[in-house]
Parts: C-alpha cells; structure tokens; sequence
C-alpha cells in the first residue's frame, strides 16, 4: 500500500473543481464532440492548490483524502461504437444473476437499536433503521435544500469549517456560507423533519504545511482548550446538534492529543447542553489515530471513509470503495476497526463518485497508464449508457470499458471507469446492516445529481417501511 491510499477516506478525495470539470469531460468522453485530437480538447484541471483547499471558494469538500486530476489529459473517444472486453477478457463480464454477499464477513451481532443513544443518533423515531449522515459541502446547500431527501436522512454534517494553529475556527468563505441565510434554511427543514444537524471541523495533514499547522494546534494544551470551547459555543449559538471532527490524518506524535481534543469537545458540549452528537473521521488505514481512546472518552461513534481506496495513485483499476477482494478493502477496515469499537460506534461512508483511468488492456483490474480523474455519479451513470457496465462482485462495483484516443498520443487507448450505482450500494448497505453496524454515510448526496437512483435505493434498505 502506497502512503496515498493510506488517505482512503470521506471527504477529501473529491474537491469542488470536479464539479466543474465533468461537464466538459463528458463531451470528450463519450464521443459527443469532434473526434479530432488537437489543442482545443478539453482537458482535465490543472492540481489543486496544496492548501488544500479550493482556490475559487476556499472550500475543501469534505472527508475522503487524495483525489485530483493532476498529469493526464481527458480521453478523446473513436468516432465508432465502443468496444466492449470479451468474457473470456473480463472475468465480470457476466455478472451474476444476484450480488453474493462477502464469505468472510463476521456473523450478525445484535441490532444497534438496542445499543446506540437515542438521544444522541434519533434515526429510529424518524422512521430510519439506522444512521444515516449525509454531509453537505459549502457549495452544496443551495443543492441540499432543492434535492436532499430529508426524510431519507438522520444527519447532516455540513462541510466544513476549518480549525486554525492556535485553535480558533478560521473565520474564512466557509464561515460565511456557515452563517449565511441558505444554512439558517436547511436546519430549519432538517429539524422539520426530524434530521439533526452538525458542524464538521476539518483539519487536514496530507502536505508538510498543512501537518505542520495540524501538529502545532494539536501539540498545544491551551490551543486544544481554545477549539473546544468555541466549538460548543457555535453548536449553542446556531442552534445545531453536534460535532463531526475530520482531522485525517493525525500527525505522528499527536494521537494521545488528538485524544484529548476529542476529550475536551466532550466536556464542553456536555457543559452547554447533554444529548449532543460527537463523532470523528478515520481514513481507511487508521492507525494514526487511538479509536478506543477517543470512543473511551466521549466520542459517540467513528466514522470511517469508506472510500477512495483508489484513485490517481492507483497502479491498478479497481473500485474506489471494494467492499472486499485482493487488495485492501472496506470490510478490512472495519474489521479492524470492530477489534477497537463495537459495531453500535461505526458508521461506514460510502462513495457517489467513481474513477476513470486510461489502461493498458480491456481486462478486469488492469494495469493503469495513467492518473485518471474521479468522476461524480451523475456523470458515470451517463458514461454507462453510451458505453455499456458490467458488475464486478468481488469487489462489488460497476465496471465501464471501452477503446478511444487519447489527447496525449491520439492512439487508440483502453479507458475503465469503476464505480458505485443503486446495486452496488444496496449491497455494501445491507451488509453495515447485517454486521448490526451503527449506520452509513454519503460522500455526498449532491453527487447523485438528478437520477434518484441512488436515493430510492437508500431508501429501500434504510427507511422502515419501503
């Protein structure tokens, strides 16, 4: 495992130029312009600034590390129909009849209706047979309020407001949006129907600025102390109901500290008002973090991104979010995390994107030859139909495959997309529920774009009744 796919994780992985870039992409991609390979094919962004953070907005959506499109130019697709891989290429090429279920999993423990706090997760008096956290990005609200099924949601988190080196929340465009009159809309609806609302506080430390500026904030008692109070206080003041804490990684030599932040966020909310949410991100690899510790003194559950377990990193295609299979998987994490936490603390994300990749072959998890871009769902789901998927069940993903030229050589050049639609989803759903896990995350639902699909298929395996 690469240090990137160590960054498996929630938010991070997608950032806000994605949304910009699929459009355009598209076009190139499914063949819906010229051909022709010259200097006016669109072409993926440029990397984000090492920040962080979105150089347009300030804005880092949300937990999910690594991402980016950075080094590769989009494909540009043969003006024929794509051509598929053979069976006797594509192991997935048939899919079966129905999903099989991972044969290792763990035998289903308890439902954690009877476990978790109702006060603190009250998915079941809305109807939900789990928790369901939705996070909502700052350029996402206007989306959220036209789009978000509420009834369908236990939590929101909105992302993200960002903590400072002296552990004050940094007073940024992300701040703006979190005091503007569009949030003041969605917690009225959210509360409406009965879905809870919380503040995740990001803290990002995948460069050597950002840990420098992670590990002086951690390292500091009265920093520590500062980010706490003001936390809580902004839970009163804007009448919210609790702390998602997104610090991924943790700085070597901070874990007994991120710890006691955790600590100290406890003791200030329990001091303002009893009953409040507090949950904290894990990346995929967790080991910089001290999951009991946290959980020991006061977090209600973790949430582990479970995602972007590949991307431009990746060596390979595959699914950015495998619940099982060769390499290092979702259901691996959790069971690590289930030796640290009992299933009624873990919450498990999902992911509504997927990644492209150019390939050297049609096969089933073949040798990539290129960076590749993530692609959000909305936009895979158009690829699939011009190109055709197949199912792969080991991993539980769709698979899109065909031949086109390439902007950087315009020869022919094998492109794969992996991704997660309605199926796959309500397999790895149902499976958090089998394991009598907490509940699910979405990363995030306005990536869904206008489909529906997704939503009627988290409504089927979470929402009582359907």
């Amino acid at each position: 495992m690469t240090t990137r796919v160590v960054r498996s994780g929630h938010p991070r992985a997608i950032r806000r130029r994605i949304q910009l870039l699929t459009a355009p992409i598209l076009v190139v991609v499914l063949g819906l312009g010229s051909a022709a390979c010259d200097s006016a094919t669109p072409r993926a962004a440029s990397p984000a600034p090492s920040s962080g953070t979105d150089s347009s907005s300030g804005v880092t959506p949300g937990p999910g590390a690594g991402g980016g499109t950075e080094g590769f130019h989009s494909p540009v697709t043969a003006a024929s129909a794509p051509s598929q891989p053979s069976a006797g290429t594509s192991p997935s090429a048939q899919p079966p009849a129905a999903s099989p279920m991972p044969t290792a999993a763990a035998p289903s423990p308890p439902s954690p209706a009877t476990a978790y706090d109702s006060a603190k997760f009250g998915f079941a008096a809305k109807g939900l047979r789990g928790e369901v956290m939705a996070f909502v990005t700052t350029s996402q609200v206007d989306d959220a309020l036209a789009r978000l099924d509420f009834a369908a949601v236990s939590t929101i988190a909105f992302f993200s407001l960002e903590a400072g080196s002296t552990g004050g929340i940094r007073k940024d465009g992300r701040w703006k949006i979190w005091t503007s009159a569009p949030v003041d809309r969605m917690i009225e609806r959210a509360h409406a129907s009965g879905t809870k609302v919380v503040i995740s506080l990001a803290r990002f430390s995948w460069s050597p600025a950002q840990t420098t500026t992670s590990a002086t904030l951690l390292a500091s008692a009265k920093a520590r102390a500062r980010l706490a109070a003001e936390l809580a206080d902004e839970v009163v003041r804007r009448g919210v109901d609790g702390v998602n804490v997104d610090f991924e990684p943790i700085p070597r030599g901070q874990k007994a500290n991120f710890t006691d932040l955790v600590r100290r966020i406890r003791a200030e909310l329990d001091a303002r008002r009893p009953g409040l949410q507090l949950t904290f991100d894990v990346v995929g690899h967790f080991e910089s973090y001290d999951v009991a510790g946290a959980l020991k003194v006061g977090a209600d559950a973790v949430f582990l991104m479970g995602y972007h377990y590949a991307g431009t990193f990746s060596t390979i295609a595959h699914a950015t979010a495998p619940l099982d299979g060769p390499r290092y998987a979702v259901i691996d994490a959790i069971r690590g995390l289930r030796k640290v936490a009992k299933p009624h603390q873990l919450i498990v994300g999902v992911p509504y994107y997927g990644h492209l990749w150019p390939t050297a072959s049609g096969a089933l998890n073949a040798r990539t030859t290129g960076r590749g871009f993530d692609v959000l769902h909305e936009n895979a789901r158009t690829i699939a139909r011009e190109r055709g998927s197949t199912y792969d069940p080991v991993e539980v993903v769709q698979r899109s495959v065909w031949r086109g030229r390439s902007c950087a050589t315009c020869r022919l050049q094998w492109f794969q997309l992996y991704y997660d639609d309605a199926r796959s989803l309500t397999v790895k759903w149902k499976e958090f529920r089998r394991l009598g896990l907490l509940g699910t995350g979405i990363w995030t639902t306005a990536f869904e774009g206008t489909s529906g699909d997704l939503t009627k298929a988290l409504r089927a395996v979470w929402l009582a009744g359907e």
